[in-house]
């Protein structure tokens, strides 16, 4: 690896020599002037070469980035648990068709549908029934949602969960099902999980800035707004905990591609395989199956507070690609685009975002309130509500759902109605009656398009 212990690249000082296609180049043409301010370290791997860089956004705002800067990489982490569990079942320590019920050491029940348990498998795949987070699940910190939440209160939470569907039959994204898998790992082995992963794939492959915990660079959740990092209990972490640098991931990468010869050359070939099909899609050990072009590769994205990541590995053509940002873009796709072509030129490159001209002497207070959110199947993951405020001379915005309270976000007028945060991709249009009373709205971010109603 040949990343720099610091690089600066802006808009204004990228390299006008530099090639067209080198990464340094895509980065400033994906990211030169957009307005989430955002500072990345990427890295492109093609067979043996291996290239890699900085890049920020805003060129007033540079950040030094380098090869050993700790990023949190957020559900990244569930392909390092994925990949903890085969090599347990290549060892056969480990069987997927086992009820997670064997494995925790509880005395109380666990859930059930019609009698069929939950296996090792449907956790791994997010199949479990299990919903996103427990129904119970309460936020005392929003900008650190996860701390304080105990093995004990999750032992709990399960067995008081009702599934929502047959295990192995319905895809539903779990950070429960995950935490559940971590605990249920500590259980059968008897190590804590921040030892099993040291041992059994940080130190294999040589990874020896990556953790459960420990510094990062600043995490930001918008331009300019510095946030804390998220913390979890150490044997719930592989939902989303782990700390890394580009130089640890890029020996990850490189690992998954085959360049490995180690005690986890099988396990890692295992890693990448399908598993089962769930709603017409492939689930395997927490990689995600995208189609590129002509061929599927593996992917994940990860999300926190204050940064956002994502890793694709294109065992075909032997290329990967990895970007960590310093600055939560999880709303925007995390910039999967610009992972994905990385390692496939002919897939798009969006557009930077340029900063928006903002509509000044708007009346505000019509549009404060609450707002619960409907797709055509009814009201939005059951309660979703966002809430709107005035704070100085802005309004704000604030999501909740499933007890789980999002930070209020400022919003930049672009018109009368219309009320946007470019770097989230989310943009609110409020919808008067013919009384001039606004009891709607029209919330768009990304591929969703939601109607609001107001509470």
């Amino acid at each position: 690896m040949h990343m720099s212990s610091t690089i600066l690249v802006s808009g204004l000082m990228a390299s006008a020599a530099a090639q067209a296609d080198s990464l340094e180049s895509v980065l400033e043409k994906r990211l030169a002037g957009d307005r989430s301010g955002v500072c990345v370290a990427a890295v492109y791997i093609d067979g043996e070469r291996t290239e890699d860089g900085a890049y920020c956004a805003d060129p007033d705002n540079v950040r030094e980035l380098g090869a050993d800067s700790r990023f949190e990489i957020g559900s990244i982490s569930k392909v390092f648990l994925g990949l903890l569990v085969a090599q347990l079942v290549e060892r056969g320590e480990l069987d997927l068709d086992q009820p997670v019920a064997e494995l925790l050491s509880t005395d109380s029940p666990l859930p059930e549908y019609e009698g069929q348990p939950i296996r090792v498998i449907d956790l791994l795949t997010h199949t479990s029934g299990l919903p996103r987070l427990p129904d119970n699940f309460e936020i005392a910190d929003p900008d650190n949602p996860y701390a304080g939440y105990t093995p004990e209160e999750l032992l709990a939470d399960l067995s008081a969960a009702q599934l929502e569907s047959k295990p192995g039959e319905r895809y539903v994204y779990s950070n429960f099902g995950y935490m559940a898998l971590s605990l249920a790992l500590v259980h059968h082995t008897g190590k804590p999980l921040a030892e099993l992963l040291e041992d059994e794939i940080f130190k294999p492959l040589g990874m020896t800035r990556t953790s459960l915990s420990g510094s990062t660079v600043q995490g930001h959740a918008g331009p300019g707004r510095r946030t804390s990092n998220w913390d979890f209990h150490p044997d719930l972490g592989g939902v989303g905990a782990i700390r890394s640098t580009p130089a640890d991931m890029t020996r990850w990468l490189q690992a998954h591609l085959g360049h490995h010869e180690g005690a986890l050359k099988d396990a890692l070939l295992r890693a990448g395989q399908i598993l089962i099909e769930a709603d017409n899609e492939p689930q395997g050990y927490a990689w995600g199956f995208i189609q590129v072009g002509d061929r599927r590769v593996l992917a994940h994205d990860g999300g926190t507070g204050g940064f956002s990541s994502i890793a694709v590995v294109d065992r075909e053509t032997d290329r990967a690609s990895l970007v960590l940002m310093d600055t939560t873009m999880a709303m925007r796709g995390s910039l999967g685009d610009l992972a994905l072509h990385l390692v496939d030129r002919d897939h798009k490159l969006q557009e930077p975002l340029p900063v928006a001209e903002a509509v000044t002497g708007i009346d505000l207070e019509q549009y404060v309130g609450r707002f619960a959110l409907f797709d055509d199947d009814g009201p939005f993951m059951g309660d979703f509500v966002v809430e709107f405020s005035i704070e100085g001379e802005e309004l704000h915005i604030q999501a909740s759902s499933g007890g789980q309270v999002q930070p209020k976000l400022p919003m930049v007028a672009e018109g009368e109605t219309r009320f946007t945060i470019a770097e989230l991709g989310l943009t609110i249009d409020f919808v008067a009656e013919d009384d001039g009373r606004v009891e709607r709205l029209d919330f768009s971010q990304g591929a969703l398009e939601l109607r609001g109603k107001r509470q």
